[in-house]
Formats: structure tokens, sequence, C-alpha cells
């Protein structure tokens, strides 16, 4: 019997219904597989060395592409977890909670990024960005 691909740190159900989202919106902001990809760009930031970590931007506009960028990564996340039914809805963002916890500690507010017109959305818009993308 087929075991259900699981998404990193999620259960089978919510990682079922997550990808089941996916492919039933399949936007350009959201596809299959989006999630997965945004958890990992988070965590492989979240997992450079250093006390304080600056959002590079990413080096392709590419949807998939632009995921390595930590504020674009969290934005899409965003997306699915308002698409998402109530239980996975809350272990997403039980999730998301803790990715966001350490992406605040590890990152430093910009006091000029309200002159940047890129710099929209939510709080994580507005931390110090480097020119450096990493990768």
């Amino acid at each position: 019997m087929h075991q259900p691909y699981r998404i990193d740190r999620l259960s089978p159900r919510t990682s079922a219904t997550v990808r089941r989202v996916e492919r039933e919106i399949c936007t350009e902001d959201v596809w299959p597989g989006a999630t997965e990809t945004a958890l990992y760009w988070c965590r492989r930031f979240l997992a450079r060395p250093g006390r304080y970590l600056e959002i590079p931007y990413a080096v392709c506009p590419c949807p998939s592409d632009s995921l390595e960028d930590v504020a674009e990564a969290r934005d899409m996340l965003g997306q699915v977890v308002v698409l998402l039914p109530a239980p996975a809805r809350r272990e997403l963002e039980a999730l998301l909670a803790v990715l966001d916890a350490e992406l605040w500690r590890r990152t430093l507010p910009d006091p000029f990024a309200f002159r940047d017109p890129r710099r929209r959305g939510g709080w994580w818009h507005h931390r110090l960005r480097g020119d450096r993308p990493f990768g």
C-alpha cells in the first residue's frame, strides 16, 4: 500500500490536506509542492550561522525560485494557511509560529523599509535585507 508523502514536521493528514489544496488552487503563487518548498527555504535560511541574519532577495523572479527569499516564502505560506480547513490550519499555524519566532529573533528591524516599494505585507518584509543572495 502506498503511503502518502509527508511534509516535514506536519502530520500525514495535514500533509495530504495541504497537497489537495495546492492541487485544487494551483495559481501563480500556490502550486503543488509550494508549501514544502517554502518550508524548506525558511528552515534553510534559519539554519545559517550567525546571531543575526539579513534577508537576501531571491536571485530569480520565477515563482519557485522567489521562495529562496524567506519573506516571499512566508507570504506564500500565509496564503496556504487561509485556504486550509481548521484542523490543518491550526497545525500549519503552530509550525509557522515556531519559524516566525526564530525569524523575529534572528533578524533585525529595518527602519527604512517603508522607502522600498517591494516591502509590503507582513512584518517579515520590514526586517533588514542584504544584497547577497544565499543558496
